[in-house]
C-alpha cells in the first residue's frame, strides 16, 4: 500500500462512526418488517437527535402544511426516506465542533446543492428526490473531513477560495499540492466507512468530472450528473463562497447534457433553489 492512500485510510479511522442510535435507526431503515412505531421509539431514545431531527422536520423544504411536534409524527407525515434524510443530515452537520466561517460555508454549500439536487429530481423524475438530497448533501463530505482533520491547512485554501483568488475549477488541484488527494477522494472513502450506498461514494469520487467519457462509465451517470449539477449551480448562486461565481457558464455544462436539461430549465430551478434554500435555512443553519 502507498504512503498516500495509507495517509488516506488513516484519516478515514479517525472519523467518527454515526451515533449509536443513528446507525441503528438507518439498520431499521433497511429492514422492511421496521415499523413507524419501533423508528419513533428507536430515535427518541436520544433526545437531542429527536429534537435536531423535528426541528428540520418543520422546515418549509419538506412542504408540510401542519406543524410536526412528535418523532412518530413525523415519520408518518415524512415517510422513511426522508427520516433518512433528515438523520444523515443531523449526523453530517455535527461533523464540525466550534464552526467559524469556513466550517458554515461548507456546510451552506453542501445544503444549497441537496435543495438544488432535491429540485432537479422532483422536476425531471431521473433521481428519487430523498435519494439527490442525501448526495447533494453528502457530495462534499471531503472537505467537511479535511477542514476538520487539516484545519489550519484547509483554512489557507478556503481563504483563497472565499475570496475570489482561487477557481471553484481549481480548488481539487490546490488540495492535491497540500495533502497529495483531494476532497473527492476521501469523500468517497468517507462514504463506505459511514456504510452508506455506494452511489454517494460515486457522487462524491465524480461530481467535478469534466470528462464525458468517464461520466459514461460510471455505474449511474444520471445521478453523479445531477448532483454535479446541483453543485455547479450552488455556486454560481455563490451559496458557500462571498459572492456568485460568475465564471461558470451553467446553461452549457457536461451535466445538462448528460441529464438533457435545456438552459430556461436550469435558470428556473436556480431562482427556485435560491427561494427554497432561503425559507428553510433557519432550521437548517448552523
Amino acid at each position: 500500500m502507498s504512503p498516500l492512500i495509507e495517509n488516506m485510510d488513516r484519516m478515514v479511522r479517525d472519523i467518527p462512526a454515526m451515533p449509536e442510535v443513528a446507525q441503528k435507526v438507518m439498520h431499521m431503515l433497511g429492514d422492511p418488517r421496521t415499523t413507524n412505531t419501533s423508528l419513533g421509539q428507536a430515535l427518541s431514545s436520544d433526545m437531542s437527535m429527536a429534537s435536531r431531527v423535528l426541528q428540520m422536520a418543520n422546515s418549509p423544504f419538506f412542504g408540510t402544511r401542519q406543524k410536526i411536534s412528535s418523532v412518530s409524527q413525523a415519520i408518518f407525515i415524512l415517510g422513511h426516506a426522508a427520516l433518512r434524510s433528515l438523520i444523515i443530515t443531523v449526523c453530517t452537520k455535527g461533523i464540525f465542533k466550534n464552526p467559524g466561517l469556513m466550517e458554515k460555508k461548507i456546510w451552506e454549500h453542501s445544503l444549497a446543492t441537496a435543495v438544488g439536487a432535491r429540485l432537479i429530481a422532483k422536476k425531471t423524475g431521473l433521481m428519487d428526490a430523498d435519494e439527490a438530497f442525501l448526495g447533494g448533501l453528502l457530495h462534499d463530505a471531503g472537505r467537511m473531513i479535511l477542514a476538520v482533520v487539516y484545519r489550519n491547512d484547509y483554512q489557507l485554501i478556503f481563504e483563497k477560495f472565499y475570496n475570489g483568488r482561487l477557481p471553484t475549477d481549481s480548488v481539487l488541484e490546490a488540495e492535491k499540492q497540500e495533502f497529495g488527494f483531494d476532497h473527492a477522494e476521501i469523500g468517497s472513502r468517507v462514504i463506505t466507512k459511514w456504510r452508506l450506498p455506494n452511489v454517494f461514494g460515486r457522487i462524491c469520487r465524480r461530481h467535478h468530472v469534466s470528462n464525458p467519457q468517464i461520466l459514461e462509465q460510471e455505474e449511474n451517470p444520471n445521478a453523479v450528473a445531477l448532483i454535479g449539477l446541483a453543485n455547479l449551480m450552488s455556486h454560481r448562486l455563490g451559496l458557500g463562497g462571498a459572492a456568485p461565481d460568475d465564471s461558470i457558464d451553467i446553461d452549457n455544462t457536461l451535466f445538462n447534457k448528460q441529464l438533457k436539461i435545456s438552459g430556461d430549465l436550469v435558470q428556473s430551478l436556480m431562482a427556485e433553489m435560491a427561494k427554497c434554500y432561503e425559507e428553510s435555512e433557519e432550521q437548517f443553519k448552523m
